[in-house]
């Protein structure tokens, strides 16, 4: 216990910010109200001082770590609480409405899929119903379809005409939470522009601070429009990555290639950027400073080249935006700078932690975002290794050998030491990495090797070069460009080339927070005295896990029955979970664009988060896109058995390719006949009820359906209960399923047509005679799914009407002959 305390007392500002932290996640999951949390804390300082003064360094160390704790609490909650003072837009805004805003463009417009993102320091808003402007303040991130007038540049003041509203997620386990991650940048309210001609300049005379504070931006400007001009697209999306943070010109098939490669952080200005900038600075200014005699006899030129450092790493900071991440990055190498000129840089983790916590101080909402946990996830396992590092790259060599003969060996070591640096940055940020996307690069280590110096020490110090060029001379500027652009090309290649290969990526179910602590604490004790023949294999058997999810092995013995309804925008997308672990599929598309894949974005980070790595089957009900759009990428991840369909070959090429791949992929695709059964395990069964496609009754002549009238019609019926699943049938089909009298009893009711009111006929939901009614539709639909008819039914029958867009998913769970209904966003439900 006393060598425990004693390793505390080493690394007691670690300890503090690690307690710092904790503080700052209990609030996320336990606040309290800041009288309390302050008076805790209060209460526990006073306890540490007490103690200290006592001469007891035990216990002060305890209270104080306590004390971090609540601290954190007491910072996240007063953080949290900022943008709901009286004047923030986030006060004013509390549903989507119409309104004109004021306001300052805050930073370069960005331009990505053919809309425009801008970012908007706001000043006065007016709502429809206000007769004068109100005075706000607030960041406000706005969308706009074409690309930005190009007269109008940061700094510039603007009235818009708008319609704003709070971010909205997807209310589905796993999927990204685009509310947080816009709160960590003090963003709280989006907006719609519908057109340019909303958007007016407005006259105000600028003061040379407000130029100065918005310069950088307006350089920023100039230097994307200086590369697009000067390359070809591809390699200009990359090279405005490198040098000004902006990463909306990379084509998505280009970044695919470099997140399969491993080397998507070279796109993205951090650590490594800046650490690579500072060690050229430093040389460049070490080299200068020893070829002054009076500067080598007052000053310590390693120190005085550091701090020259500085400033140019701050201008470069300010050229990318002064992002969250870019500040982040900039703060520890300064941090670490500042250590060595005090005499501190043989404490790296106390530096380290130093730097954390500043970063906590200015924006506690940080800890939780996956650059910030990546970051220091990586600079700390580099700090583990460091000696090892630093011997193999110091290793004497045989003097008397000549510089041709030993020069291979020193190239040989530097090579190992810079696959050691990435295979151990892989190794202590892989979990993490698998938790936010579910994907772990297994050429990374080797892809680093060749892809960083290409952009980081080739085309990225060009570029920077080029800059201070381009206001003395642009055409130098462009000849210096010039001279990285084989650098990006041929980068570009081997990103492509890697990321090509078919084992380039694992795709990785969501681990679970216990099993990443046991990860981290299992490669803890590989650098404790413990002997390694017991820490290699412990460690070994928690990565075991990743690959075989404690949920696969469980499910296989659960008894429950269960249904989730995904909120997956204007779409549909079911999953069935039956007793012994089997999975099917129900649908799979809704909301995308070039950018966002619902199987990529929505489905299958539920089913990771499930634990889910293999479907049994996977049924779509019919050929539209907002039914099948994400099944591909699901057909590639999950390998199902089995593939229902329809049996129609669909009315466009997307739908073809769909049943090509999966021929590739040796799936087979079948159509069920009427009454077959297409799962069952133990009393629950999945059976196709009905499907008009194939019938041949003159009263449905298949010539005459609509691709909605060609759904499959299916239904599960479990022990307690049964849910009917109609796809986009419309009435014509819903009174033939009538007076055909087919069993359509069921205790839940996916609406048909994601409840529009060309479906859900009184005569069908009374035959179906649901207790709840389950709608899939999106969010900016809701006046039309579900129709204002079936709310009155429902309202009359009194029966539950759960809507995807409003609750998020809906789950129907049957366990020990009892049914409970949940949902994502919390509603008070009925009991059953």
């Amino acid at each position: 216990m006393n060598r425990f305390f004693d390793l505390l007392s080493h690394y007691l500002l670690t300890a503090l910010t690690l307690s710092f932290g904790a503080g700052i996640v209990l609030h996320r999951f336990c606040p309290l109200p800041p009288h309390t949390a302050i008076a805790i804390a209060a209460l526990l300082l006073t306890a540490a001082l007490f103690c200290y003064r006592q001469g007891n360094s035990q216990r002060t160390i305890l209270f104080l770590l306590f004390s971090g704790v609540a601290l954190g609490l007491i910072h996240t909650g007063n953080f949290a609480d900022r943008p709901f003072q009286e004047e923030h837009i986030s006060n004013r805004i509390s549903q989507e409405e119409d309104v004109v805003l004021t306001g300052t463009l805050h930073s370069m417009p960005l331009f990505n899929d053919g809309k425009t993102t801008i970012l908007v320091e706001s000043h006065t808003l007016r709502k429809k119903d206000d007769p004068v402007f109100s005075s706000v303040h607030g960041l406000v991130q706005f969308r706009m379809k074409g690309e930005w007038p190009q007269e109008l540049l940061p700094g510039d003041e603007l009235a818009i005409r708008t319609r704003l509203s709070r971010p909205y997620r997807f209310g589905n386990a796993g999927s990204f939470d685009y509310p947080s991650f816009l709160a960590s940048r003090n963003i709280w309210i989006i907006g719609r522009i519908v057109s340019p001609v909303h958007i007016h300049p407005l006259e105000k005379k600028s003061s040379w601070a407000h130029s100065l504070r918005y310069l950088p931006e307006r350089i920023r400007l100039t230097v994307r429009d200086l590369l697009d001009k000067t390359f070809p697209p591809q390699q200009a999306g990359i090279y405005r990555a490198l040098l000004i943070g902006d990463r909306s010109g990379i084509a998505p098939e280009k970044m695919e290639d470099f997140k399969a490669s491993g080397v998507m952080h070279i796109l993205a200005i951090s650590g490594l950027h800046m650490s690579l900038l500072a060690s050229a600075l430093f040389v460049i200014c070490y080299w200068l400073a020893r070829r002054s005699q009076y500067l080598m006899l007052h000053f310590s030129a390693k120190k005085l080249a550091l701090l020259v450092t500085i400033p140019p790493l701050c201008c470069y900071a300010l050229l990318a935006g002064a992002q969250t991440p870019v500040l982040r990055s900039l703060i520890m190498v300064l941090v670490f700078i500042l250590a060595f000129c005090v005499n501190r840089q043989r404490s790296p983790f106390t530096t380290l932690a130093f730097a954390a916590l500043i970063i906590l101080l200015w924006n506690p909402l940080s800890l939780f975002t996956i650059s910030f946990q990546l970051s220091f996830m990586a600079v700390a396992s580099l700090i583990l290794i460091l000696p090892r590092l630093t011997a193999l790259v110091q290793q004497e060599t045989d003097p008397d050998r000549s510089l041709l003969r030993h020069g291979p060996i020193i190239i040989f070591r530097w090579t190992c030491a810079a696959l050691l640096v990435s295979v151990v940055a892989t190794i202590g940020t892989a979990p993490l990495l698998i938790q936010a996307f579910n994907r772990l690069s297994t050429v990374g280590p080797v892809a680093n090797l060749f892809l960083e110096p290409l952009l980081c020490l080739w085309s990225l110090p060009l570029g920077l070069l080029a800059i201070p060029l381009l206001f003395i001379s642009p055409q130098s500027a462009e000849w210096v460009l010039h001279l990285g652009g084989p650098g990006i090309s041929t980068a570009i290649n081997l990103a492509s080339l890697f990321g090509s290969t078919s084992f380039s990526s694992l795709w990785l179910p969501t681990p679970p927070v216990l099993l990443i602590l046991l990860y981290y604490l299992a490669l803890a004790f590989c650098f404790t005295r413990v002997p390694r023949k017991k820490t290699i294999p412990l460690f070994l058997g928690v990565c075991c896990l990743f690959f075989f999810p404690v949920q696969t092995l469980t499910g296989t013995f659960s008894t429950a029955s269960e249904i989730t309804f995904l909120d997956v925008g204007q779409g549909s997308s079911s999953l069935l979970s039956f007793p012994g672990g089997k999975k099917i599929l129900i649908d799979g598309g809704g909301s995308s664009s070039a950018k966002f894949n619902v199987g990529e974005q929505l489905i299958a980070p539920y089913l990771w988060q499930r634990g889910i790595t293999r479907l049994e089957a996977i049924v779509i009900t019919h050929a539209d896109a907002d039914h099948y759009n994400g099944i591909p990428f699901l057909l590639q991840r999950f390998h199902p058995k089995t593939l229902w369909i329809n049996g129609s070959s669909g009315h466009n090429q997307q739908y073809e390719d769909l049943l090509f791949l999966a021929g590739d992929l040796d799936i087979a695709v079948r159509t069920p006949e009427k009454g077959e059964l297409l799962l069952q395990s133990r009393e629950t069964k999945l059976v196709n009820i009905g499907n008009p496609f194939q019938d041949d009754r003159p009263s449905l002549p298949s010539r005459s359906l609509s691709s909605n009238d060609k759904s499959l019609i299916l239904q599960v019926q479990g022990q307690s209960f049964s849910c009917l699943f109609p796809g986009d049938i419309s009435r014509q089909v819903e009174h033939a399923l009538i007076e055909e009298n087919s069993n359509l009893h069921s205790t839940f009711l996916l609406s048909p047509h994601h409840g529009s009111k060309t479906s859900n006929s009184r005569e069908f939901l009374d035959a179906v005679n649901p207790e709840h009614i389950v709608v899939s539709a999106g969010r900016f639909g809701l006046l039309l799914f579900p129709s204002q008819q079936l709310r009155d039914y429902c309202g009359e029958k009194k029966i539950p009407l759960l809507n995807s867009a409003e609750i998020g998913a809906v789950t129907v769970l049957e366990q020990d002959n009892q049914v409970k209904t949940s949902t994502f966003f919390s509603v008070s439900l009925p009991e059953q």
